[in-house]
């Protein structure tokens, strides 16, 4: 995401006699895609993936001055695509959240998947479970926010039905957070924005 406010430029033409400081509103997105491969021969499997501070600024691109105003997970969604060597007709699969110094949070359980093909699209997952998506929201925000630096993983398991049935398959967690923040930047006298708050503006 790239914002330019020429300002500069601006103040070359009669028109204009300054800058000043003035609050916008922004909205980014998080849309991350864990992967996970599995080929297990007693149908059941389970995996780990891990996500890090880096990985979720890089995403955002939210600049130092920024005042974040809130963070949410939109949607959580998965993709199945079947390998060749696959037995199985179908999988539930759960999904839990974690990291080193807090013990694990189920953000969703049991969730049954059909298998239908290699070219499958992602499917929304609509139960989930409000203690894992609050840790999935607190460790993004706290990532955001400067607070939090450790990382967090997301783990993935499940069963194949029938059970006991091989399971070979590409599987893709899809995670969706937005994050909403405030920030006072410098525009031509006149331009549109909200006032700024009194300690954001920075004397010249």
């Amino acid at each position: 995401m790239k914002r330019l406010f020429a300002c500069a430029l601006v103040l070359m033409l009669p028109l204009f006699s300054g800058c000043e400081q003035r609050l916008f509103h922004f909205v980014v997105t998080v849309d991350r895609t864990v992967p996970f491969q599995f080929d297990d021969a007693d149908g059941t499997f389970d995996g780990s993936a891990v996500i890090t501070r880096d990985d979720v600024l890089n995403a955002l691109d939210i600049p130092k001055s920024a005042r974040i105003t809130s963070v949410d997970i939109e949607s959580l969604a998965l993709r199945v695509a079947v390998k060749p060597e696959n037995q199985a007709r179908s999988l539930t699969v759960s999904g839990e959240v974690y990291d080193v110094v807090q013990d694990k949070a189920k953000m969703f359980d049991n969730y049954p998947i059909v298998l239908a093909g290699a070219n499958v699209p992602y499917v929304g997952l609509n139960s989930l479970i409000e203690s894992g998506i609050t840790k999935l929201r607190n460790k993004i925000e706290g990532f955001v926010k400067q607070l939090d630096s450790t990382s967090f993983f997301v783990e993935v398991s499940g069963q194949s039905v029938p059970a006991g049935s091989a399971v070979a398959v590409e599987l893709t967690l899809q995670i969706k957070a937005t994050v909403k923040y405030d920030e006072c930047l410098d525009v031509p006298l006149g331009a549109s924005g909200e006032d700024c708050p009194e300690k954001d503006i920075v004397s010249p």
